[in-house]
């Protein structure tokens, strides 16, 4: 395991989590709001560097001290293998599996994981599905820096935009934009 600190791994970090969006799109949205200032004092956790497979973003120690807080208990997962990475999850130098706890992540193909490791802490799972809204500046940055990721043009040149991002990022209906992250989910992000 291996604790990322300082700005250029954390940049490299979010580029390398920007290639895997949607996959990667929890985890690369908090490493982004990482290098945004991190006023929340998340860490970044990697399995190896640079060429890692699983990442988790956590809360420092010291800030999780009730072990009944599971919205401060709260870990973003990204796992480009994650059969392999049953183990790193496993560790409680990575995961505190004695406390109550949340574990988020874009890709429903680490809930066996989870479920299998839960089961070996003595632990129960609730699964719960969320969709991800984002209306502030933040969020203007962030999908400004996706649309560059994907290469999209909302300029009526060459490429036909796929995302619209003052609808789909900042107000745009609601209906508008579930729809929108529906469609978010397959290669075609949104028309």
């Amino acid at each position: 395991m291996l604790h990322l600190q300082g700005p250029q791994m954390l940049q490299m970090l979010e580029k390398s989590l920007r290639k895997s969006i949607p996959a990667s799109l929890k985890v690369y949205g908090t490493t982004f709001h990482i290098n945004q200032g991190n006023p929340f004092k998340l860490k970044a956790l990697v399995d190896k560097w640079p060429d890692f497979n699983t990442v988790v973003i956590r809360p420092q120690e010291q800030e999780m001290t009730d072990d009944l807080d599971h919205y401060t208990n709260t870990y973003q997962v990204y796992s480009k293998d994650p059969k392999k990475c049953q183990e790193f999850l496993g560790s409680p130098e990575v995961i505190n599996w004695k406390q109550h706890l949340q574990i988020q992540s874009s890709q429903s193909s680490l809930d066996d994981v989870i479920k299998n490791l839960a089961a070996t802490k003595s632990g129960k799972v609730k699964q719960t599905q969320c969709f991800l809204y984002m209306a502030s500046e933040p969020g203007k940055k962030l999908a400004a820096s996706l649309l560059e990721a994907k290469n999209v043009s909302g300029d009526g040149g060459k490429h036909k935009p796929r995302v619209h991002h003052e609808k789909c990022w900042t107000g745009g209906s609601t209906s508008w934009n579930q729809d929108c992250w529906k469609k978010y989910q397959s290669p075609q992000i949104c028309r």
